[in-house]
């Protein structure tokens, strides 16, 4: 077998006039795919800016669409260190005269002195009750001391609120007995089952022994707001001024503490100028990713591109759009303060919107927050629906996502055939090879022969 390699028998760089054969081949498709993927790669990038920008106005829109967000309320005392108050938005600005005659306390019971922890106590059945529930507790030879009572008490799995400690003074140990819960319906009573019973030592409450003394009476809290009383099982009081929670902190009859609720005006500029700046950066991404500059001849990456003026579209149409069937009133942005420039661009005008706030706080909540028709509402549901499953900005990233994964198919592909043109390539070179080596050696053998003649 006739051994043959490439380039012996005529000279020729067959590897390279191969590489470079294979090279100029693929040239064209490779230039075509890597700037088609230059391209998708841009413009995926460029709705990934888009995306980030869109979500940042998302939330910022959402506070504005919620009303109690935005219509905040502030609640604030004259005299902090006796009581302190919050807000929410279905409060009434007003204010209000507060006097605190008494604290809620949770009931304390102390038993009488016994010998120590261990000393026994006796057996039976105790009847423990608070709060409207009841547990009732067996002492048997093998818990019947003092501790074991704090013990089942504390590890009942029906315990109604009561804890048990021992406490040791100079004249014995005695247990107390604390309901977890303050005001009168949480009174303590301990009933011994059996007549009789050693365990009445640990009575308290009508028709008992009343054996227990009382550290601390179980009282609600009481205050007068405007000179009408109002009770609570706690030290917080809700419910009587409608959206207004009151923290009462300590008791000193005959003092009044001015409780004044108002308008969160701050709270609403602030969030009205997170809205402005957040749908100018949206307004920016795009102006920038769908620009032309005519002198250079570049093109942003998403010129062009049929989603973005979608969005851009939809965003300019819900941001125009008037609240309200009324002709009077405030219905538009511009009412409360906000302005269009040529580019799209939000401005707050504070003087016209803090007017505005002073003229109808709740009609700038409206025209924001409305259900249904409020600004906010309409351009959040606009941007719930760009950025949610199966929206603009998904399917566009899906398209370039595909192309960038059909992209990546074709080039697989390309290499593949080139390999097989490369094989062609040095099949045929190594034929003309052989032949060309066959066609020297008859040569230089006529050459012989005819110089011997």
């Amino acid at each position: 077998m006739a051994i043959t390699a490439a380039g012996v028998g005529s000279g020729l760089d067959v590897k390279g006039l191969v590489e470079q054969l294979v090279s100029a081949e693929r040239a064209p498709v490779a230039a075509r795919l890597t700037s088609q993927e230059a391209r998708a790669t841009t413009e995926l990038t460029a709705i990934g800016r888009l995306k980030s920008a869109l979500a940042t106005f998302q939330d910022a829109v959402a506070r504005l669409a919620d009303p109690d967000a935005f219509q905040r309320r502030t609640a604030s005392t004259s005299d902090a260190e006796r009581l302190t108050a919050t807000a929410s938005a279905s409060a009434t600005p007003a204010s209000y005269e507060v006097e605190v005659h008494g604290l809620a306390t949770a009931h304390r019971l102390v038993s009488g002195a016994f010998a120590g922890e261990d000393a026994p106590i006796g057996e039976g059945q105790l009847r423990i009750s608070s709060g409207g529930a009841t547990l009732q507790i067996e002492l048997t030879p093998d818990n019947g001391t003092l501790a074991g009572l704090r013990d089942a008490i504390n590890t009942a799995a029906g315990n109604p609120g009561v804890r048990a400690s021992i406490v040791s003074s100079d004249d014995g140990a005695h247990l107390i007995l604390t309901a977890t819960s303050t005001g009168a319906s949480h009174a303590i009573s301990v009933d011994a089952v059996a007549a009789g019973s050693p365990l009445e030592a640990f009575e308290f409450g009508a028709g008992t022994t009343q054996a227990m003394g009382e550290a601390m009476a179980a009282s609600d809290a009481s205050a007068t707001i405007d000179g009408l009383l109002v009770t609570s099982a706690n030290n917080r009081i809700e419910g009587a001024i409608q959206g207004v929670a009151i923290e009462l902190l300590k008791a000193e009859p005959g003092v009044v503490v001015k409780l004044e609720v108002a308008h969160d005006k701050q709270a609403a500029r602030e969030a009205l100028g997170r809205f402005v700046d957040a749908y100018n950066a949206v307004v920016d991404t795009i102006n920038g990713l769908t620009a032309y500059d005519s002198k250079t001849r570049a093109a942003g990456p998403l010129l062009g591109d049929a989603a973005t003026r979608a969005i851009r579209n939809t965003l300019r149409e819900a941001l125009g759009r008037s609240v309200g069937d009324g002709q009077e009133g405030l219905r538009t942005l511009a009412d409360i303060g906000v302005h269009s420039d040529l580019k799209g661009r939000l401005s707050l005008d504070a003087a016209r919107f803090d007017k505005a706030v002073e003229g109808d706080f709740d009609a700038v909540g409206r025209v924001l927050g409305l259900p249904g028709s409020g600004i906010a509402v309409r351009m959040k549901a606009a941007v719930d629906g760009f950025l949610g499953t199966g929206g603009r900005i998904e399917a566009r990233e899906r398209t370039l996502k595909d192309q960038l994964g059909d992209i990546s198919q074709r080039r697989t592909a390309l290499d593949a055939r080139m390999e097989q043109v490369r094989a062609r390539y040095q099949k045929q070179f190594l034929a003309l090879d052989t032949l060309m080596g066959q066609l020297t050696q008859t040569s230089n053998y006529l050459a012989a022969q005819l110089g011997n003649s």
